[in-house]
């Protein structure tokens, strides 16, 4: 009976561990914005935000202000939460402000790329 239970709660251990798996696997492969996985964090984004407020360059602190993160620095995160991050809040609390966002980022040492919120 004891030899039952051990096999029962390894297979329990074992789908546990599948899913978990499988959920990383389809985060990665997929895409998905919902970055929702246990996973090793692999991403290490070097990025600068440059805001523009009614024709008006903000100021480092102005943006970390803003945006409450530092207006360059270091992500570690895949680089479309940032962007989704800045969306958000443009789309909110900055909407009536009609602010223009450049983000330039370079994901793990890679050639440098610049998203644009106009």
């Amino acid at each position: 009976m004891r030899l039952r239970g051990v096999r029962f709660l390894t297979a329990i251990g074992a789908v546990i561990l599948l899913a978990q798996l499988g959920n990383v696997v389809y985060a990665h492969v997929a895409g998905s914005r919902r970055y929702f996985a246990w996973a090793p964090n692999d991403y290490a984004v070097i990025y600068t935000i440059n805001t523009e407020v009614h024709g008006r360059q903000l100021t480092p602190s102005q943006v970390k202000e803003r945006y409450e993160i530092k207006p360059r620095g270091l992500w570690e995160d895949p680089p479309q939460r940032l962007i989704d991050y800045l969306n958000r809040y443009e789309k909110t609390y900055g909407a009536a402000e009609h602010a223009h966002v450049v983000l330039r980022y370079s994901l793990d040492g890679h050639r440098e790329q610049t998203w644009r919120r106009d």
